[in-house]
């Protein structure tokens, strides 16, 4: 498993490593917009590893539409249950258990894995669309295209149907 974003990488490896304090500290938050915003603003540097990760899942939770950069709430709708649903950790735990999970570039990882066996899920970020903390350009699109039409294993990608992005994977 590879990310550019810190945050998730180290989101799977405490919930690898220390599932059941993940669980124990978000057992009791509820949802509010006094405490969406104080993990806001918390300054990830100081906190642990395992903070840092309850602080991740709580405003992805709790923000709208998982983007983290807003409180979201609804007027015809119930606050979101998610944190308080701790025992789909057991299972993210164990899928996790033999996981490499790393950060690195995707060149690096087809350069580190890439055999006849191997098998890629590549969901890089929409061509064109918002929300996303780490670019990924039309130039690491070609890049990741070139790569594709050279390894020997297999991959299946994810992507959205923008005219460029068809046209760049047309061969697939």
């Amino acid at each position: 498993m590879n990310d550019v974003d810190k945050e998730i990488v180290n989101l799977f490896k405490m919930i690898k490593y220390h599932k059941a304090e993940i669980a124990r500290l978000l057992q009791y938050e509820v949802c509010s917009r006094d405490l969406f915003n104080e993990y806001m603003n918390l300054l990830p540097e100081a906190l642990t590893d395992i903070q840092k990760a309850t602080r991740f899942i709580y405003i992805l939770s709790q923000s709208f539409a998982s983007k983290g950069n807003h409180f979201g709430y609804g007027t015809t709708s119930r606050p979101n249950l998610q944190i308080f649903a701790t025992g789909h950790l057991k299972d993210v735990k164990e899928r996790l258990r033999n996981t490499y999970i790393e950060n690195l570039s995707f060149e690096e990882i087809f350069k580190r894995y890439e055999r006849e066996r191997t098998f890629f899920f590549c969901d890089p970020p929409y061509f064109e669309t918002c929300g996303y903390k780490n670019p990924f350009t039309e130039e690491d699109h070609t890049r990741l295209c070139e790569i594709l039409q050279n390894i020997k294993g297999k991959f299946l990608l994810t992507i959205n149907g923008h005219t460029k992005v068809r046209e760049w994977y047309k061969d697939f």
